[in-house]
């Protein structure tokens, strides 16, 4: 009997110290991560947030490519404060692929798919993308941001954070602590086809006036890769600039009669 009690003290004493010295590595390994919203503080004047909300309008121009299918293209796309936008790709052969919001409609026209308005997560996702605080990572689009891992993203060491967004959409974006740039994102893509998850890559920041913008972004899309190249970004008034459904979209908005 009192073997038997030896023996369950002396097991229980181990399992203790076994489970005090299991919590003592945890707490060991366990990293000490910054919190969201210093991150993001960090990112807005990296990036110079105040002067790209501001910004009435900001016009870029570049080039987009897929090496893999042997596709080069050119894009233009214009952003009106306060959440308005409107991209147009030009594809030699195949034709132009525009995508826009203007405040209440999103819209896509395509050569494959022709045109189409943008509803439910499609129109969350759009609306959210054309509001010029996103590029910011303005708290206010958030309903909470939350550091979730010290990784690495196309070679940077950062900081992973999990962001919710007010419309439910939740994505991924990790923060260099050298340079307080976003250096990957990971999300769901809301496109015609389904949702696709997408792995982007950010690099070669440079700064256009008081805004600082990454002018190499690597989309890896369902095991391809496409470059998008921004070679000038244009800061101005918004005077005489206006965002509007092309006719086919404006007349697939029309009541129904």
């Amino acid at each position: 009997m009192i073997r038997n009690s030896i023996s369950r003290c002396i097991t229980a004493a181990a399992a203790v110290t076994a489970i005090a010295a299991a919590a003592g590595t945890a707490s060991a390994q366990t990293p000490v991560l910054p919190p969201a919203a210093t991150l993001l503080a960090k990112y807005g004047v990296a990036v110079g947030a105040k002067a790209m909300i501001k910004s009435a309008s900001i016009s870029s121009k570049g080039a987009l490519s897929m090496p893999a299918a042997g596709m080069e293209a050119t894009f233009e796309m214009l952003q009106l404060a306060p959440n308005r936008m409107q991209m147009v790709t030009t594809i030699p052969g195949i034709g132009t692929i525009q995508v826009g919001y203007d405040g209440t409609i999103g819209w896509s026209v395509n050569p494959m798919q022709g045109p189409r308005l943008l509803s439910g997560k499609e129109l969350d996702q759009i609306r959210d993308e054309a509001n010029l605080q996103m590029a910011t990572r303005s708290p206010e689009m958030y309903t909470a941001v939350q550091t979730v891992a010290d990784t690495t993203m196309g070679g940077e060491r950062c900081y992973l954070v999990k962001m919710t967004w007010k419309s439910g959409r939740e994505t991924f974006d990790c923060f260099s602590p050298r340079t307080a740039y976003i250096v990957g994102s990971k999300s769901v893509q809301e496109t015609g086809m389904g949702a696709i998850p997408v792995t982007t890559l950010y690099s070669e920041y440079k700064k256009f006036g008081d805004m600082t913008v990454p002018t190499r972004t690597v989309l890896e899309v369902m095991g391809q890769q496409q470059i998008v190249t921004i070679k000038s970004v244009e800061v101005g008034t918004g005077a005489g600039l206006a965002i509007k459904p092309p006719a086919e979209i404006q007349a697939l908005a029309k009541p129904k009669s």
